[in-house]
């Protein structure tokens, strides 16, 4: 009995220690299995992790590329920012440091407060910063009493600087606080928070190109993050520096005669489509995005009616009225429905359809043929013209001088214009074209929309021998070929009966830009006023003027020079003055301007201040 318990006991005995073996050494080959696992399969992995621990790595910001004009004048540079920062844990009284500082740098109520809220989220050995933008005056200062103020340190980081401040401000564009879309547009771009980015113009277009490469410093670092020691720098690599199209000084005289105005100025070479100005009135200094806007500053600027932030050279679209003139008169020489002996009479008005439609002229201009028509602007020799070609035909003539279309200058927001036909208005208005509407169109009203740098295209066009250039703004190589939208195809004869009348606009005894005359260059032009409102008139045909100067028509002219058949046009010009009233009193002295600084021995140079005055006369209401 007693022989039986004992063997049962040490049968259960062996089972319990095979159990409890089998435990363990289940257990110890968990175990070793997951040392195993992370000693030798995730060891890398792990040894990476506690690596990166003990290594902080620091991005070192790249230079922005610098912007020059044609001839190496500097547009955009970068320049040093002096900033203020403390290192709480080194100040002590950190409210008493900043008390003190307080006369020093004049810190807002606001300003403080941020600082307050920044020094409770921020580790206190990390500097922390407390001003930016210092003066000379606020460095010297800090730097004559820094023994006095444990934990400060001036550090010095680049920022941009625009040192022509207004000038071409539109065409240069300026930088801001990277935002989601920003990030969205340049995807490749691995931007960190607080970074600055292209936020218009030449900065917002060459971005990837102006950003260059940022640096980074290996710095070893303790369990809590602060700097032991620098392991290794990689140096920035600096952004590519852009070299524009565009001329300086003319950029800076077409600004000067705008002075005032609200409007635009655009100059291109029209044997290659370069971009030699581009000003956009009233303007902006970049300058003040960079040292921040009030808020009074910031809404005073985006409520300004006449838009100081739109590139009106590229984003205005405004009727052409009469400058379209001429390309009336190439569609129907093209279409075989006039020629040099065409003659129209002119009575002040013509009517269809039981509307009356005037010319500038209430008494008329009598017989006129093409050269008069074009440089005594007769409308009704326009309406009967068009009348015969069609607006299909005008259409046509319109697209092969660039008008339309964007030129895919390569700035954001540039207009496309509208040029009219039939087929257009059935698209989206769903109904049919009318007569009368061609007859406006004729004289650059109605539907018709181009922006100034379109119509400079335009005039360009007529100025090379009938070839379109794409717009360039970036000088990238010397040799570099000019890229063609469309190839000249008008005929030579049309162009030269054109010319003819463009060239009496300025030197005729009775064109409409005859005070004009540059006083260095034969030039060839074209005014042009097209309306804002609708205007009333008299019984008489007089109109009835608006005492709102909102509702005064708008002010162009084209022109080009030289206009010699022995020479190659070496300047074409778009001007549009907004409300200036009538082209030959408002546009084309800004014009005038323009070219007698361009072709004028360099010693006679003058950049002016306004447009020169014209008086009103009969002349001067010119459309």
């Amino acid at each position: 009995m007693l022989d039986d318990e004992h063997e049962r006991f040490q049968v259960d005995a062996q089972r319990r220690l095979w159990l409890i073996g089998g435990g363990l050494l289940g257990g110890f080959s968990i175990l070793g299995g997951r040392l195993f696992y992370l000693q030798v399969m995730k060891g890398g992995e792990y040894r990476n992790l506690a690596e990166n621990n003990r290594i902080s790595l620091q991005p070192i910001s790249a230079p922005r590329g610098r912007i020059f004009d044609r001839n190496g004048q500097i547009l955009v540079d970068n320049r040093p920012d002096f900033r203020l920062a403390v290192t709480p844990e080194l100040a002590g009284d950190f409210l008493g440091l900043i008390d003190r500082l307080q006369p020093i740098i004049n810190l807002s109520e606001g300003q403080r407060n941020a600082i307050f809220k920044r020094l409770h989220k921020q580790r206190s050995f990390l500097p922390l910063q407390i001003k930016s933008h210092l003066t000379w005056e606020e460095v010297s200062r800090i730097e004559a009493q820094i023994h006095t103020f444990p934990g400060v340190t001036i550090q010095v980081q680049s920022i941009r600087d625009y040192p022509q401040g207004v000038s071409a401000a539109h065409l240069l564009g300026y930088i801001g606080e990277v935002n989601e879309r920003d990030e969205q547009i340049f995807p490749a771009i691995h931007f960190r928070s607080g970074d600055s980015v292209g936020k218009s113009g030449m900065e917002r277009q060459y971005e990837k190109e102006l950003r260059g490469r940022e640096g980074v410093r290996e710095m070893e670092v303790n369990a809590t993050g602060r700097q032991i020691r620098e392991l290794r720098k990689g140096p920035p690599r600096p952004g590519q520096d852009l070299k524009l199209t565009i001329d300086l000084g003319l950029q800076q005289a077409a600004e000067a005669a705008l002075a005032g105005q609200s409007g635009a100025v655009v100059a291109l070479d029209p044997r290659n489509g370069r971009v030699l100005a581009m000003a956009s009135q009233p303007s902006y200094d970049p300058n003040q995005f960079i040292r921040g806007f009030s808020s009074e500053e910031w809404k005073t600027l985006i409520s300004d009616p006449d838009r100081p932030l739109g590139n009106k050279a590229i984003q205005g679209q405004y009727p052409p009225g009469s400058t379209f003139k001429m390309v009336v008169a190439l569609a129907a020489m093209a279409e075989g429905k006039m020629d040099d002996k065409e003659h129209f009479y002119c009575p002040g008005h013509i009517i269809r359809e039981k509307h009356k439609f005037y010319c500038w002229r209430r008494a008329g201009h009598g017989q006129v043929g093409l050269v008069q028509a074009l440089a005594q602007s007769c409308d009704v020799f326009f309406y009967k013209l068009a009348e015969k070609v069609g607006i299909d035909a005008i259409e046509r003539q319109a697209r092969r001088l660039g008008l339309g279309d964007v030129t895919n200058i390569g700035m954001a927001g540039e207009g496309a214009g509208l040029v009219p036909s039939r087929s257009w208005k059935r698209a989206i208005q769903g109904i049919v074209w009318y007569p009368g509407e061609t007859l406006i169109t004729a004289i650059g009203q109605g539907y018709l929309l181009a922006t100034p740098l379109q119509m400079a295209n335009m005039i360009a066009a007529i100025a090379n021998g009938g070839t379109v250039y794409r717009p360039t703004l970036v000088d990238w190589a010397e040799d570099e070929l000019p890229e063609v939208l469309q190839w000249g195809r008008i005929n030579e004869s049309h162009l030269a009966l054109v010319k003819k009348g463009l060239e009496e606009v300025v030197h005729g005894r009775a064109g409409t830009a005859k005070r004009s005359k540059s006083e260095w260059v034969r030039t060839a032009g074209k005014t042009g006023t097209s309306q804002v409102v609708r205007h009333k008139r008299k019984e008489s045909g007089m109109i009835i003027k608006s005492d709102n100067d909102r509702h005064k028509d708008h002010a162009l002219y084209v022109s080009y020079a030289p206009a010699s058949p022995t020479e190659e046009a070496q300047l074409a010009l778009a001007v549009v003055i907004e409300h200036g009233g009538h082209g030959s009193s408002a546009a084309a002295p800004v014009a005038k301007k323009l070219i007698d600084y361009y072709f004028a021995p360099p010693g006679e140079r003058d950049t002016g201040s306004k447009p020169d005055e014209v008086g009103e006369s009969e002349l001067d209401a010119v459309g």
